[in-house]
């Protein structure tokens, strides 16, 4: 079963204020009100708007993994449901529905949201009402002990496989254009804090806003500071401007990009505008048929692209690898312990090795972000194809 709602931006001012009077937050109070015996797992992400090429395939992910475990039979013999909001990337509308979820849909676990943004707004009401959370993205660390997961690898190991790429192509200066919001903020203090390390020197430094619309300016600049790689760090469909704005320059160093600017729709996002060396961080998804036969995540990889494919006729990226993997976690979890929301957060820490699609995935009370450095591997996008790089 699947419910799915969309939060009018006309209304979202009035739900804040009244969210806080309306529901507890203490989590003593939270645990009483709790979910009975109905197995209801909550899913936010950013659906529709800007943000969907990463919350759509993540929900669909999701929703498949949910629907195939009820076509088998549920949980002891009883469906899941799955209560979906769309946050449409909104901080305020995930904080809404998170309390939403835990309050009045009673889940007894949340999977999502997806952006760095919607996580911090609502991380602090889940912790206090001790509601499990599998969020997906790797720029919020996840605590100790705390109700919160990610299956991503830390962002500080995204930025050290990338620069230890440059580093064996013989790089030394860089220059890096990134966007103004978190996500450009956060990676381009990655950079200066790891560069040297890797024998690197930082020639340029450019910022643009998420929504420009050409950036020949700052490339213009950047080249006049004659680098021998460049390195945007952005997110979605900012990459392609970049792109458009690097190919017409006739700029051919090498572009490095950062994870959150890969997805699935990248080819054709760039056709006809990808410059002649696109390379960046990923996972292995995206490559899964160059990976060696005894990878441990190349038949999982396999076994989940076949079906999301066979049931959206998408293209499968990590995004909806996530979505898979948390849900499956979550699933799991329950299967073991039932609905009761610690108990839900004291099986997922119990995860030792599990062959997912973003990782072998292993957590502890002291370790919520399930992957390790080794999660990761450089990419390439070189005739319209998602390849190793070698």
């Amino acid at each position: 079963m699947n419910r799915k709602l969309t939060l009018k931006p006309l209304f979202v001012g009035m739900l804040m204020a009244g969210s806080l009077l309306l529901y507890p937050m203490n989590s003593k109070l939270a645990a009483a009100d709790a979910a009975s015996d109905a197995y209801k797992i909550g899913l936010m992400g950013a659906i529709t708007g800007p943000g969907s090429f990463l919350g759509d395939p993540f929900s669909r992910a999701g929703k498949i993994a949910v629907d195939n475990a009820n076509a088998t039979g549920g949980i002891n013999g009883k469906q899941i449901e799955l209560v979906t909001y769309d946050t449409e990337a909104s901080a305020d509308k995930s904080l809404v529905f998170a309390k939403r979820l835990i309050f009045d849909d009673k889940v007894s676990v949340i999977l999502g949201p997806d952006f760095s943004g919607t996580v911090r707004a609502i991380l602090p009401t889940t912790d206090e009402a001790g509601v499990p959370v599998l969020y997906d993205t790797p720029v919020i660390e996840p605590k100790p002990n705390s109700f919160h997961f990610t299956p991503w690898p830390s962002e500080e190991t995204s930025y050290r496989v990338a620069l230890q790429a440059l580093q064996k192509k013989g790089v030394k200066k860089l220059a890096v254009l990134a966007t103004t919001d978190v996500t450009g903020e956060s990676g381009l203090g990655q950079i200066r804090k790891l560069a040297e390390q890797y024998g690197l020197t930082l020639v340029a430094s450019e910022r643009m806003e998420p929504q420009d619309k050409d950036v020949t300016a700052q490339l213009t600049n950047i080249r006049g500071a004659g680098p021998e790689a460049v390195f945007f760090v952005g997110s979605g469909g900012t990459v392609a401007i970049v792109c458009k704005g690097y190919t017409q320059l006739g700029l051919n160093q090498p572009l490095v990009v950062s994870t959150g600017a890969v997805s699935g729709r990248l080819p054709e996002l760039l056709k006809g505008i990808t410059p002649a060396e696109l390379i960046f961080p990923t996972y292995k998804l995206l490559v899964v048929d160059e990976l060696p036969a005894n990878d441990p995540n190349r038949a999982p990889i396999q076994d989940f692209v076949k079906i999301y494919e066979a049931k959206t006729g998408k293209k499968a990226d990590f995004y909806a690898g996530a979505g898979w993997d948390l849900a499956h976690l979550a699933i799991d979890a329950m299967k073991k312990v039932g609905t009761d929301r610690t108990k839900i957060k004291d099986a997922v820490e119990q995860v030792k090795n599990y062959p997912a699609t973003m990782a072998v995935l292993t957590f502890s009370p002291e370790n919520h972000r399930g992957a390790g450095p080794d999660a990761q591997v450089m990419g390439q996008l070189k005739d319209g194809r998602f390849l190793l790089l070698k």
